[in-house]
Order: structure tokens, then C-alpha cells, then sequence
């Protein structure tokens, strides 16, 4: 979700690769045939063979891993070590939070008092573990902690005034702690003050040059915080405070505990998984298998983990996080925070299957407005921008439908529900195109606009959509180059198929967890061919054998490239970007074609049939 003005926050949608061997549910309908087929630019990463060669004799790995992790930022041998084997001794003093002290104390405070404290959420993965997490430790700590998540639809996003009233009459609270909110809430929380109430924002999006008066403040960005990473996702910063209440009481959740919701939010919410997130993301993972809690035993089990084992990052964006978000876009994210506090096993799973059918009925609708949208887009749109909007739209899968479009087509896509005499939208944007900031121009058209690069909402009277829309497209024609909407696919590096043998695999096995920051390494194979026709899989992919000199490789195409259906039947020798599948059904070795073009001969003759130079 993106909050309305002021704020700014990610959510992580399920991205194209959707397995159709993975359990029922996870699938959506892919890309008509007459979908736009966007013209690409193939990139291959500049490599540094003497900064690669330094870093392997440093830290005693090979070359090639090296060179994938100068890709991401690593450059000492002790960043390395901590990149490749996180651990706990890597996670920072959460009372070097600028602010945490004074929030445990606080918090502590309202507990001896007998006060009510509310952790006052967001609806999203990010939101609701730092809930969890937070109302967990300070009920350890003896406080009575409530805890209330707006509604998507009814209350939208945030600490806003309205809402505060409705949690004053309802709660009754002494103390309101946000957590994945309230850094632009001035108003809100000025509300709350006024009723003698006190307020700790803790929140993880930009700061504003105003922050909410009169409340403690907890956010890595803000200005004087000292804090050694700024890059903590909600769910992060109230593991910091969770630990901070722990030891300020004496009496903490163990940090496993932590660590388990931590990562879940984490990896949801698109934050870079390096430095700290990087190490809650995989310590979390790890002791996700040994995990004792009814609710999240029967979540695994729901997202077909294997008993005692850890889910890969992938693995929580794919199924876990779906499962999670749907509760807060049909209906009410507290069914959500429901199975994190439950007890009971049967009826954690009973709360488990219920997200898979409300995640079952947000993929129906979100299939419903992208296909929907695709007709009224049409195969080859010439906008810079795509805007579209219909009064049956749920609001609630707006975000991850335009996210879908705008990888489709390649353009900045917005998509609006109209509901009485208002029209409520998502908009996503393509790398190098920043939505908000354009956007921010047209804001006299918005009664409510928010979010940042790559990621807005906003809302305004119907009557004005249309005009709204025609200024928008004219805007993005004049803002927009026209090489911005070519798509640039990039290859970290060179990668013969015949390299591919276990000790590679193991390699780039010690990258993991993948997630925004580190995404899985993309390849360069050239001059492969198909052993036979590829055949279809799921609902639109294809799979089949890619055969290279000493290699003979599975391979599978979740979103088929353009072309590569015929390139396969023609048994020519073509290009391939791949990167190594993800093997957690005992597949063995697969590879996952991204894009295919004929090999550089044969490009030569199909763009030259008579063979002259």
C-alpha cells in the first residue's frame, strides 16, 4: 500500500515467476499473445578482474564469487565474512537508536502506572509483525498492550486524526506507539496529544522536514540519529524496541522470536537485504525451522514448507508474504496478526487456511482488473503513461495489478477504483522514472497523494479523473524520454552453461537470502540450443532442455521471452539471460530463462537475409 500525503511506504507484490509446481494458489494468468512485446537492450555488467582476483586471495573464495559480490557492494574481507556467514554478533545495540531508550522507558512507565499502551500498525507484512513483535514484548514486560491495524478501505493508511478519535473511544490508551507509520502524521498525533495522550512514532520512511510534535521519535533517517544502518524495515525497528523494553524490564523475548517475525516483514517489504537486513533476514529464516509457535507452524505448512525446514527468501515473498498481505487487502489485517498470537493449533490452522482462501480470492480479483486493463490498454499503447480506472476495482489490489502492468509494458502504470463521487488509485513506476516526482506537479489535481520513486497513491473527486488523466499523459510525454521505456535487461556476468557444475551451484548458494539488494545473479549464456520443442507449463510458461557444448541443461521459462517458443522449434543457437532456479522439490539443477534472442550470426542473417555485410 502507499499512504496518502506526507508518507511513504513499499509493499512487495508477487512478482512474474510464478511456479505452477508450487502449491495451488500461488498462480496468476499470464500476458495475453497480444500483449506489447517492449523492444529490450541487453547489458552485460563491466567486470574488474584484478578487484576480484584481490578480494578471493583475501577471503579464500573463488574469483567468480568475488566478482558477484563486488556487485553488491562488497569490497574488505570483513564485509565479506559478514555477507556470507551472518550472524547474531552482527546486529546492532538497539540503544544506539536514536530515541529507543526513551520509547522503552516511556512505555515501561505507562505499564507501572497501569496505563494502556497501543501499538498502533500498518496493514501490510511489515505492519503486522512489527505488531506482533512489539505487543509480545511489552506483555512479557507486564504491560497491557492492545494493539489495533487500520482498515485498508474504511480508515486507509495511517495515524490520521479520524482515526485516532476511534481508537481513543475504543481503546482508551494512556500511551500510542505506531510502528510502520506515523512520521508525517502531525495532525494525528497532535490528536492524540490533545486528549493527554502520549505518543512514540517508530517508523521507517523518509522523514519530513516537520515531524509530529510532542512525540518521542524513532526512525533510523532521522536527522542526529547515529544508528550504523538506516536501511531497517519497520518490523526491524520494533525488534530494536522489543529488545530495548527487554532490557530496560529484565524481562525479554528471546531474540529467535524476534528474529522469526523480523524476517518475514523484512523480506516483504522490499528493503535492501544487506547489512543488518541482510543478517535478520537469514538468522530469522534459519530459526523459522525450529519455530514452536502454533500460528507460524501452521503458516509453513499452509505455504508447503516441509516440517523442519527454513523457507528461502523467495519462498516468503512467493507464498508466505502473499498469504499474510491478503488478510489486510480483502478484509481486515488483524486475521493476521490473529495467527502470530494464537496458541491453539487447530485453530492456527484454521486461521492459516483462511488467509490462503482470502489470498485465493485476491488473486481472482487482481487477474480480474489486470485483464481488464490489458484490453482497454491494448497491445501497443502509445501513452508514456498508462491511467486507467472502473468503479468494480478493488482497491485493495490496485498496487500489485499496476505493478504487473508496468513490468508488462514497461511504462509508469496508475490504476483507480471509483467508489460514490471519489476515485482512489496505486501507481507503480519502471526504473529510472520517478512517479512521485512527476507527479508532484500535478498534485492541485489530488485531494490525497503519497508514496516515492517508484511507488504513489493518491485520490481526488471522479469528476475530475478525466482531466486528471489527460494532464497526467501529457506531463509524462514532456517528462519522460523516450529511452526510458525501452527495457535494458542486464547480465552480472558471463556464464557458459558447462560451468554449471556443483561446486558453482554451492557458490552461489552462499549468496542467499535473495530479495531487493541482492537479487539472484543473472547470467549470460550464448550460442545454446533447445534439445526439442519446449513445451507449456503453469499457466503461461515453458520448460524444456538448453543444450551447450559438455551440457545438457533443464531449463524452464515462468514468462516465456518473446520468440523463444519459435527459437526452440528452429534448433538454431540463440543468447540466453538465465539464472540458476531455486531447487526445493528436488528438481535438481534447472536454469530460468529471462530473455532469448538468436546468437549473434543468426541476428546478423535475420536482419540481412542475403547474407551481405
Amino acid at each position: 500500500m502507499i499512504p496518502p500525503p506526507g508518507g511513504a511506504t513499499k509493499e512487495r507484490e508477487v512478482p512474474p515467476p510464478v511456479p505452477a509446481d508450487e502449491p495451488a494458489g500461488r498462480g496468476l494468468t499470464g500476458p495475453g499473445s497480444d500483449t506489447r512485446r517492449v523492444d529490450a537492450a541487453w547489458e552485460l555488467a563491466a567486470g574488474d578482474s584484478a578487484g576480484d582476483a584481490r578480494l578471493a586471495r583475501e577471503v579464500g573464495i573463488p574469483e567468480f564469487l568475488a566478482g558477484l559480490l563486488r556487485r553488491r557492494g562488497v569490497e574488505t574481507a570483513s564485509d565479506a565474512r559478514r555477507f556470507l556467514a551472518p550472524e547474531e554478533g552482527d546486529l546492532h545495540d538497539p540503544r544506539l537508536l536514536a530515541g529507543a531508550a526513551e520509547a522503552a522507558d516511556l512505555l515501561l512507565s505507562t505499564a507501572r502506572r497501569g496505563g494502556r499502551v497501543v501499538v498502533f500498525g500498518d496493514y501490510d507484512v511489515d505492519g503486522v509483525t512489527a505488531v506482533a513483535q512489539l505487543r509480545a514484548a511489552l506483555s512479557r514486560a507486564g504491560a497491557d498492550a492492545a494493539a489495533f491495524i487500520p482498515h485498508r478501505l474504511r480508515d486507509g493508511y495511517g495515524l490520521k486524526p479520524d482515526t485516532v478519535r476511534r481508537v481513543l473511544a475504543e481503546l482508551r490508551p494512556a500511551t500510542i506507539v505506531t510502528v510502520d507509520c506515523g512520521i508525517s502524521a502531525v495532525e494525528g498525533v497532535a490528536a492524540a496529544r490533545a486528549a493527554g495522550v502520549d505518543v512514540i512514532v517508530t517508523d521507517h520512511h523518509l522523514v519530513p522536514a516537520a515531524l509530529p510534535d510532542g512525540a518521542v521519535v524513532v526512525n533510523p533517517r532521522q536527522p542526529g540519529c547515529g544508528y550504523p544502518y538506516k536501511e531497517l524495515a519497520a518490523t526491524g525497528i520494533a525488534l530494536k524496541i522489543a529488545e530495548a523494553v527487554g532490557l530496560a524490564s529484565g524481562r525479554g523475548i528471546a531474540r529467535a522470536s524476534l528474529l522469526r517475525a523480523a524476517c518475514l516483514g523484512t523480506i516483504a517489504d522490499l528493503v535492501p537485504l544487506d547489512g543488518e537486513n541482510r543478517t535478520i533476514a537469514a538468522l530469522g529464516l534459519a530459526h523459522l525451522a525450529r519455530s514452536r509457535a502454533p500460528g507460524l507452524r501452521a503458516l509453513l505448512a499452509e505455504a508447503g514448507i516441509s516440517a523442519g525446514a527454513a523457507p528461502s527468501a523467495e519462498e516468503v515473498a512467493f507464498r508466505i508474504a502473499p498469504r499474510l498481505n491478503a488478510a489486510g487487502r480483502i478484509d481486515t489485517a488483524m486475521l493476521a496478526l490473529a495467527l502470530f498470537e494464537e496458541r491453539d493449533a487447530a485453530r492456527a490452522g484454521e486461521i492459516a487456511r483462511e488467509l490462503s482462501a482470502r489470498n485465493a480470492e485476491r488473486q481472482a480479483l487482481e487477474r480480474a482488473v489486470v485483464a481488464e486493463a490489458r484490453r482497454r490498454i491494448g497491445p501497443a499503447p502509445d501513452d508514456t503513461v498508462l491511467i486507467e480506472g472502473d468503479a468494480a476495482w478493488h482497491r485493495g489490489v490496485l498496487g500489485i495489478a499496476a505493478s504487473r502492468l508496468a513490468r508488462e509494458y514497461h511504462r509508469p502504470v496508475l490504476l483507480f477504483g471509483f467508489e460514490g463521487e471519489r476515485a482512489g488509485g496505486s501507481g507503480r513506476s519502471i526504473p529510472g522514472v520517478s512517479l512521485h516526482g512527476i507527479l508532484q506537479e500535478l498534485a492541485g489535481h489530488l485531494d490525497e497523494f503519497g508514496g516515492h520513486d517508484q511507488a504513489v497513491g493518491g485520490s481526488l473527486p471522479l469528476a475530475r479523473f478525466d482531466d486528471f488523466r489527460r494532464a497526467a499523459r501529457e506531463l509524462f510525454r514532456e517528462r519522460v524520454p523516450s529511452d526510458a521505456l525501452v527495457r535494458r535487461p542486464a547480465a552480472e556476468a558471463e556464464l557458459p552453461l558447462e560451468r554449471l557444475d556443483a561446486a558453482v551451484v554451492a557458490d552461489l548458494a552462499r549468496l542467499e537470502p535473495h530479495g531487493a539488494g541482492n537479487p539472484r545473479p543473472v547470467f549470460l549464456a550464448r550460442g545454446v540450443r533447445a534439445a526439442g520443442e519446449f513445451t507449456p507449463v503453469g499457466a503461461s510458461g515453458l520448460r524444456g532442455r538448453l543444450r551447450a557444448p559438455a551440457a545438457d541443461v533443464r531449463a524452464i521459462a515462468w514468462q516465456p521471452p518473446s520468440g523463444l517458443a519459435g527459437l526452440a522449434a528452429s534448433r538454431r543457437p540463440f543468447d540466453v539471460h538465465y539464472r540458476v532456479a531455486e531447487d526445493r522439490g528436488g528438481w535438481g539443477l534447472r536454469v530460468e530463462i529471462l530473455e532469448a534472442r538468436p546468437a549473434a550470426g543468426e541476428r546478423r542473417v535475420e536482419d540481412n537475409p542475403t547474407g551481405a555485410a
